[in-house]
């Protein structure tokens, strides 16, 4: 089952650090670990939309007036990261204090959430977790910026087909020997 010290000890193992068996044990991959996890995990989040992160949620108004140009203030839930969009596709600001202002009535967001549980990433998330985790350990670890550069180089590189496969989900292929459909838009 996957989970946060699995994944720091796939990272670990790419820079040929000790495995841990806590995030709260006593050695300096375990405190590493436990300072850049959930950083990491954050920044990978909001790097890209990613399917098992995305919620469609109908934002509740708030009372205060926006300033500006904007005719309404909506609260964002408190594990949202980023918002993609507006249903109504009507331009809005995230302000401080996780306040979107726009011009929707209601407003109804795709938005991409924090997902805390190991046990919910695809596998490809958890190789491109373990990589940014493991070019983030590098330096600090390892004292290797030679190092970080290869693990950077190669989470960029698990990153783009991470992301790649993920915006793939549900798009529909078209076969070029599909006659019927060749026929239809000639």
């Amino acid at each position: 089952m996957r989970s946060a010290v699995s994944i720091c000890n796939k990272g670990l193992q790419f820079v040929g650090g000790s495995p841990i068996v806590s995030l709260e044990e006593d050695s300096r991959g375990a405190q590493l670990c436990s300072q850049l996890y959930e950083q990491v995990r954050d920044e990978l989040l909001e790097a890209h939309h990613w399917s098992f992160a995305t919620r469609y949620v109908r934002l509740p108004r708030l009372p205060e007036k926006p300033p500006f140009h904007f005719a309404s203030a909506y609260q964002l839930p408190a594990d949202c990261i980023g918002v993609r969009q507006l249903q109504d596709s009507k331009p809005f600001e995230v302000v401080e204090g996780r306040v979107l202002y726009t011009d929707s009535n209601p407003a109804k967001a795709i938005i991409t959430v924090r997902v805390s549980d190991p046990a919910q990433y695809p596998a490809m998330f958890v190789e491109t977790l373990a990589r940014k985790l493991a070019a983030e350990l590098s330096v600090p670890l390892m004292n290797s910026t030679k190092l970080e550069q290869s693990m950077y180089n190669k989470f960029l590189a698990t990153f783009a087909r991470a992301a790649a496969a993920d915006g793939a989900e549900g798009v529909q292929q078209v076969h070029e020997s599909d006659g019927w459909l060749h026929s239809r838009t000639l």
